[in-house]
């Protein structure tokens, strides 16, 4: 007799008919959650202590994280945030590069400790996955320190593990921010100076063709000399109508001024001379006659009347007159004669300040004419020289740079190194919890698999939810005799 009848239709069960039926399971569900608990806790028993060893970088916002065009503007770009420096030094620190090098550095042995077996391959690829599972790297938000672990077996291997970890990125994050540009800038700086040089050619014969020295100082010296010439022919020609008038006014007073006077004039004075020598006759003739004798009246007479005479102006003319020129003409002349020389050199001059004016004007033409040709050389060799100053301070800042990466002179500083852990730290609770819980749920799988993978019904709930009829009596099974 059997106890369950088989439809086609599969069995549709209620909670508390899954608890019944997992019941009735129980001592297989017991018997694999017993054999899963003890394969698991003799694993986790051949467990040892990991100890974690720790270490912490600063990595602060150096010029390698900021924009910086090779050609053109150096001004600097935006500089980036902390936390953006602080995660790519991270991941730089967690590159499989810096692994391999710490595997190069160490050796596999010394990072696999009693694991190291197999070929050299073979244990190069085990320390690489023992580093990728053993190191960690990460930093708190907004702060530039970068905290670093490694778990091992062993203290003293974890510590000397990362702190070759801590020194292969320092020499890794060296050469990958190292300026390699000075190669490449220094072709492109001989680029350029061969191409100064042909239009330092080009600018030179330029200036031969057009017999300038300087262009810039040839045109300034034109304005100038342009200037002084200019101001000194308003300057003669005002001194040629100066001396133009008073040559006239020269010409019109000698026109006017006898060439010939006289120079000196001998007068008679003969009868102021008998006045005298009568006066004198009179005095003596006193000293013998009384004065109103005949004699002194006659003397006196006579002395009376050339008195009168004298008195009359006929007595004094012109005796000899002397001829001679005119010193006023003379002086006249003179003057005239210099001024008619100065005026004569002074409009020499003019002509010759005329002429100088005329080539300065011409030569200023001739500037202007050619001038675009000039701002056009001259520009490209200041552009070119320009460009071959930029290359030369870009190729000396490359070198330089190069040299401080390689002593060191960067914004990353080991803050911590690390040492041998005193403590380690053991999974084996942690492991045992995991393992009764994964065999609870493995005995619970095995439970509900057999329940649901059954065709039959084996509850009179589980038929009356399957076939939606009403079970009205359930008879008790009974063992066939």
């Amino acid at each position: 007799m059997r106890t369950t009848a088989t439809v086609i239709a599969r069995p549709r069960y209620g909670l508390l008919d899954v608890i019944g039926l997992l019941f009735r399971e129980f001592w297989i569900m017991l018997v694999i959650f017993l054999a899963v608990v003890a394969v698991g806790t003799a694993v986790v028993l051949t467990l040892g202590k990991t100890y974690t060893a720790r270490g912490s970088v600063y990595a602060g916002v150096g010029q390698e994280y900021v924009y910086q065009p090779r050609v053109g503007a150096t001004e600097r770009g935006q500089t980036p945030d902390v936390d953006t420096v602080t995660q790519s030094e991270a991941a730089l620190l967690n590159s499989r590069a810096v692994k391999e090098r710490v595997v190069d550095a160490l050796g596999a042995p010394a990072i696999l400790g009693d694991k190291a077996t197999g070929t050299p391959a073979e244990m190069r690829i085990a320390a690489i996955k023992a580093l990728e599972g053993g190191l960690s790297a990460g930093a708190v938000t907004g702060s530039p320190i970068i905290g670093i672990t490694y778990e091992a077996d062993d203290p003293e291997r974890a510590a000397t593990v990362l702190n070759a970890v801590i020194d292969q990125y320092l020499i890794h994050r060296r050469e990958v921010f190292a300026d390699a540009s000075a190669p490449a800038l220094s072709a492109q700086r001989l680029v350029f100076e061969d191409a100064l040089a042909e239009a330092d050619a080009a600018y030179e014969q330029f200036l031969r063709t057009e017999n300038i020295g300087d262009f810039a100082a040839t045109k300034a010296a034109l304005a100038a000399n342009w200037q002084t010439v200019s101001a000194d022919r308003l300057s003669t020609q005002a001194q040629v109508n100066q001396l133009t008038r008073q040559l006239a006014t020269l010409e019109t007073q000698l026109a006017s001024t006898p060439p010939e006077i006289a120079l000196q004039q001998d007068l008679n004075v003969a009868a102021r001379d008998q006045i005298l020598q009568l006066r004198t006759e009179r005095e003596q003739l006193l000293a013998r006659y009384l004065p109103d004798s005949q004699p002194i009246q006659d003397i006196e007479a006579r002395i009376a009347g050339l008195e009168q005479y004298v008195a009359s102006g006929q007595g004094v003319g012109v005796k000899e007159v002397r001829t001679g020129p005119n010193p006023i003409w003379v002086e006249l002349e003179t003057t005239r004669a210099t001024t008619l020389a100065q005026r004569d050199s002074l409009m020499a001059r003019l002509g010759v300040l005329d002429a100088q004016l005329g080539e300065l004007r011409a030569r200023q033409a001739r500037l202007t004419a050619v001038e675009s040709e000039n701002a056009t050389l001259a520009g490209a060799r200041d552009v070119q020289s320009a460009t071959v100053r930029e290359f030369q301070q870009r190729e000396a800042q490359a070198l330089a740079d190069q040299g401080l990466v390689k002593a060191g002179a960067d914004d990353v500083r080991v803050m911590e190194r690390a040492a041998p852990p005193l403590r380690g730290r053991s999974l084996k609770l942690p492991l045992l919890a995991a393992v009764i819980l994964f065999a609870a749920f493995t005995a619970l799988s095995v439970g509900l698999i057999r329940i649901f993978s059954r065709r039959g019904f084996t509850t009179p709930a589980s038929v009356g939810r399957t076939l939606d009829l009403p079970v009205l009596a359930a008879a008790p099974v009974k063992v066939a005799r």
